[in-house]
């Protein structure tokens, strides 16, 4: 009788000891599918990443690659005026620096639009949730049903997406108006350094002359432009403070 009450306690023992243990390994298995799950998403997230680090490393090399083959075009540009426009070599060099100098400042009026519509994002933000957050104090006050409140939302919404709209596609517009202002006086230019190149090799002095004296006024045309970029991008910081 002893022995088998000794026998049956071992049995309720070893009974209690698997219950303990199937959850556990149950808890365990559903921890490693979660684990494994998230894997996929942690390493797509850390390609991206690394995708748009490479682009931005990219995008900087070839800016210097410009950058570069820029500066040696104007040292190729200004040898040429150097031998047959002596004259007009300080007009020349004063217009690349003008240029030099008004890309860095847009450049840096840019950045600064870019950090502002940073902070107007975030202020956004918290302006929709305080509207919400009126929204259901006028909830609970009995001011307003549910589905009002929720409609009075939803209009709000409307109401915001609907001005950023009309502003993103006036401002598309005239980008997309400027590009290709910007593109053609490019292939003028791009055009009139061929013949320029044409006639240095011929040596006719009166010929390289003329068409010098054209790409200045179309460099300087488009100094204009860019000066007019920069009265837009500070206007538009204007009206974000």
């Amino acid at each position: 009788m002893l022995r088998n009450s000794k026998l049956l306690k071992g049995i309720v023992t070893a009974s209690l000891a698997v219950t303990l243990l199937v959850p556990t390994a149950a808890f365990a298995n559903e921890n490693d599918v979660t684990e494994d799950r998230s894997k996929p998403a942690i390493e797509k997230r850390q390609n991206l990443k690394e995708k748009k680090q490479n682009f931005k490393e990219r995008r900087q090399e070839l800016k210097a690659s410009r950058e570069k083959y820029k500066d040696g075009d104007h040292a190729r540009l200004l040898s040429v005026i150097e031998k047959y426009a002596q004259g007009d070599l300080d007009d020349w060099k004063d217009l690349f620096e003008e240029k030099k100098d008004l890309k860095e400042e847009l450049n840096e009026l840019r950045d600064e639009l870019k950090e502002l519509a940073g902070g107007r994002k975030e202020d956004k933000k918290e302006e929709g949730k305080s509207f919400r957050e009126e929204l259901k104090n006028k909830v609970e006050a009995g001011e307003l049903t549910k589905e009002e409140a929720k409609e009075e939302f939803k209009n709000y919404i409307k109401d915001k997406k609907g001005g950023f709209k009309e502003k993103r596609e006036d401002f598309k517009e005239k980008r997309q108006e400027k590009r290709e202002e910007f593109k053609e006086k490019r292939e003028e230019i791009k055009e009139l350094r061929k013949s320029l190149t044409e006639a240095v090799k011929e040596d006719d002095a009166d010929e390289v002359n003329d068409i010098l004296n054209e790409i200045f006024e179309k460099l300087d045309n488009r100094t204009d432009l860019v000066k007019e970029k920069i009265e837009a991008v500070k206007q538009i910081i204007e009206e974000k403070q």
